[in-house]
């Protein structure tokens, strides 16, 4: 009777458990089994309520309502996740996710869906024309997949968007489609979705320009068509969207003016039209714009001057950028008017006359950007009371005098560029109107080291003060920041000895101290640098041998500069610890000793590919990124020119100048990444290797001003990149190779003081008996002419020799003395003698 009993109260816990999984818990399952490692939905099970699910919002009666899984890191597709129980949804949100294949067409079977987010996903395909059969849909976000046009035979060219049209999905408010694979045109159809608020169709490839009509949606608040290749110009109609907050027609391939008639769009807050072919001026209209937070139209060619009604209008202004623009005129002192301003960017135009004082009564401003402008006099004492201030850029103008010390007070600088001016040190803290032009040396508290008062900014991380006047000392408190990643110091007067520090932590990668006066060893400081990734010393008077911890407390090394300096003593083979690096200049020193086998072996150069670009060094001051700007010169193609080390691909290796000897390995073969190999001005011997020819990317190789023997290896015609050769003042002899490429080398100098080479481009043609001898019968040759020279040599001394010790014994023994002249006299009285007789 107890057994009985016991049965059928499982049988009654088994019904109730039966009940409780209900039909949609069962569809949500059967899309979580489909997932792959769905972590996030570990309270998917029956162990729990349906409506406790994460993410699962349910109605009174129980029905799913909402399933919203943004951000969940869900992996799978989305095939199995429509069921029919699920007549309840109204929102379904799984953007930001890891779902990929199609938007399955029975996703249009959820008739109550009033929102759909699928964005931040890997979706490809075609979006399905039966989306169209969402009648309550608001809300519709695929942005940001890999979608197309539908595959739908009825649609024309850039059907997708036709799809959305009021008669289809009359309550739309939200469209978002950008970052597809979307093309064709906008279509004008968009224009009757009166009730659309936000038009976002940025990062595809429409085409066709931006429709008149689009002016005609009155609700419009949002219109995002940035990096499209839109083309043709600025409807001025969109003047008449009275309610527009935010307008994106970035990098569109707009040819156009600015309407005035945009200055009507009194709720915009958010204005962006950079990267276009926009031209004319700022139209004054704009300045009704009062509510406008961001303009930014940089990288146009924009004209005139700035109206002076925006400053006393756009009270609310945070962001103004005109950067790579044609604006000129003086800055305007009113700009301090833009209390609110965070970011002010007035790069790359033609502004005139001086820094306005009123700059520093902006304490707001976090970065200010005058550079490469036409600005003159002496930077304002009072910049020190912008506190705010993150970045300060006013390089490449034709600012002099001194630096104000008050810079020190900008305790929350990261990024300070003050190079390309006449700077010529820190001045005292004076107002800026009576600051006068003074020399450092005149100033006690700053003699000898100017850079002090940058010790100050602790946050820094960018430090460019190249190309100006400024002389004196290095400070040691310099390596002491620690958060500095670029410090540029080249093409000043600074001296002395590079300082040490007991600073191990530093951050530094890239570190330019080139075109100064430093004297001194090899910076011992710099073995405290394990970040370090550039590295240029050129064009000093440093002097001594390298030091051998170079290839293991600098290993991420890609850039090693030591040109022009004293340099002596052998290059160290702990060089090839650096795995990195890429370039490699030690020209114009006192190097002896011969190139190893192992010296070339470097693993960097030894891949046959493009290298990676330097890292560069970025600054974030939101919505707008800096980059830490620097160059490197480089003897390329017998010119010097000047590469931006954001884009320093340039693999090579410069040994000119030098008293290195010996044979160039054979190894040699193995660079073949190397695009850059200069080995000019040595006494290299020898012959030149036979497989040069594997080096398949060099394009420039100066072997000039040596001793190479021996014939041009026939492997150089499958240089196919080669477009700088020189040769000359060498022992080279037999016919120069032909070839594709090196038949382009026209100019006879490349090959001038060989006397043996013959054939094309010069003037000596090859005869059946032309020399082609082979680098063994060179050296041999080489070898014999040694031994005659040493001949002669041997022949002379012995002459001198004997002749020294014959007089030499003449003048110390008095015996050999008188017999050596007895001797004389009575050949002399015997000459008398048979003179008289004749």
């Amino acid at each position: 009777m107890a057994l009985q009993k016991l049965f059928y109260i499982s049988l009654f816990l088994l019904v109730c458990t039966a009940k409780e999984i209900n039909p949609e818990a069962e569809a949500l399952l059967r899309w979580k089994s489909s997932l792959i490692r769905a972590n996030s939905l570990s309270s998917w099970s029956i162990s729990y309520p349906t409506c406790s699910w994460f993410g699962v919002t349910c109605d009174a009666s129980g029905h799913v309502t909402e399933l919203r899984l943004p951000i969940a890191s869900l992996h799978g597709t989305l095939h199995t996740l429509y069921s029919p129980v699920l007549q309840n949804l109204t929102v379904l949100d799984l953007g930001t996710n890891n779902l990929g294949g199609v938007v399955p067409a029975n996703i249009s079977l959820f008739h109550t869906l009033t929102v759909l987010n699928l964005s931040n996903n890997n979706l490809v395909g075609a979006i399905p024309y039966q989306l169209s059969k969402l009648p309550m849909i608001i809300k519709l976000d695929l942005g940001n997949n890999n979608l197309t046009n539908p595959e739908y035979a009825n649609f024309s060219p850039m059907s997708t968007l036709k799809l959305f049209t009021p008669e289809i999905v009359p309550r739309l408010r939200y469209l978002n489609l950008s970052a597809n694979l979307f093309s064709g045109s906008i279509p004008c159809s968009l224009s009757r979705l009166q009730k659309l608020e936000i038009l976002c169709l940025g990062r595809n490839n429409l085409t066709g320009g931006i429709p008149e009509v689009l002016g005609m949606i009155p609700g419009l608040r949002t219109l995002i068509l940035y990096s499209n290749p839109l083309g043709g110009s600025i409807p001025a109609s969109l003047g008449q969207l009275q309610l527009l907050e935010t307008l994106g027609i970035g990098n569109a391939s707009l040819v156009s003016t600015l309407p005035p008639q945009l200055g009507n769009l009194t709720s915009l807050k958010i204005m962006v039209l950079n990267e276009n072919h926009l031209f004319g001026t700022l139209p004054p209209s704009f300045a009704r714009m009062q509510e406008l937070q961001e303009f930014v139209i940089e990288e146009n060619s924009i004209s005139g001057t700035i109206p002076q009604e925006m400053f006393t209008n756009w009270t609310k202004l945070k962001y103004f950028d005109v950067n790579h623009n044609l604006l000129a005129g003086s800055i305007p002192s009113q700009i301090s008017e833009w209390k609110e301003l965070l970011c002010l960017l007035l790069s790359h135009n033609n502004f005139t006359g001086s820094i306005p004082v009123e700059l520093g009564s902006m304490p707001n401003l976090q970065a200010l950007d005058l550079s490469n402008n036409h600005l003159t006099g002496i930077m304002p004492s009072n910049i020190g009371n912008a506190s705010s201030l993150k970045l300060l850029g006013v390089s490449f103008n034709h600012l002099e005098g001194e630096i104000p010390a008050t810079i020190s007070s900008l305790v929350n600088l990261v990024a300070l560029f003050l190079s390309d001016n006449k700077f010529t040190g820190i001045g005292p803290n004076l107002d800026s109107k009576q600051l006068p032009v003074v020399k450092v040396a005149n100033n006690s508290g700053f003699l000898g080291k100017p850079l002090c008062a940058f010790c100050q900014l602790t946050l820094l991380r960018i430090l460019d003060l190249s190309n100006n006047q400024l002389f004196g000392e290095l400070p040691g408190c310099l390596w002491n920041l620690r958060d500095l990643q670029f410090l540029d110091l080249s093409s000043n007067a600074f001296a002395g000895v590079v300082p040490t520090s007991a600073n191990y932590n530093s951050s530094l990668s890239l570190l330019h101290l080139s075109n100064n006066n430093f004297t001194g060893s090899f910076p011992a400081v710099l073995k405290n640098f394990k970040s370090l990734v550039i590295l240029d010393l050129g064009n000093n008077k440093m002097s001594g041998a390298l030091p051998p911890w170079i290839g293991e407390s600098n290993p991420l090394l890609r850039i090693l500069r030591l040109r022009s300096n004293m340099f002596h003593g052998s290059i160290p083979r702990q060089l090839l610890k650096l795995s990195h690096l890429q370039l490699l200049d030690l020209a114009e020193n006192t190097f002896v000793g011969s190139i190893t086998e192992n010296f070339i072996n470097f693993s960097s150069m030894s891949q046959a590919s493009m290298m990676q670009p330097v890292p560069t060094t970025y600054i974030e001051l939101r919505p707008f990124r800096f980059a830490g700007d620097g160059s490197i010169g480089i003897l390329w193609k017998r010119r010097e020119y000047t590469f931006d080390e954001r884009y320093l691909f340039v693999t090579g290796i410069d040994l000119s100048g030098n008293s290195l000897s010996g044979e160039i390995p054979s190894e040699l073969k193995n660079l073949r990444g190397v695009q850059l190999l200069n080995m000019s001005r040595n006494n290299l011997s020898g012959g030149i290797p036979k497989d040069i020819g594997n080096l398949k990317l060099l394009e420039s190789l100066d072997l000039s001003w040596n001793k190479l023997s021996g014939p041009i290896p026939p492997s150089m015609s499958n240089l196919k990149f080669l477009s700088s050769l020189n040769l000359s003042n060498n022992r080279l002899s037999g016919e120069i190779p032909t070839g594709s490429q090196l038949q382009t080398l026209e100019d006879p100098s490349i090959y001038s003081n060989n006397l043996r080479l013959c054939g094309p481009p010069l003037s000596i043609p090859c005869t059946n008996n032309s020399d082609t001898t082979t680098p063994a019968d060179g050296a041999k040759e080489h070898h014999h002419e040694l031994e005659t020279l040493w001949l002669y040599y041997s022949v002379i001394a012995g002459t001198i020799f004997g002749f020294w010790v014959w007089c030499g014994a003449l003048f110390f023994c008095k015996i050999w003395r008188f017999a050596f002249f007895s001797c004389v006299d009575a050949l002399h009285q015997k000459f008398i003698l048979k003179m008289k007789r004749t």
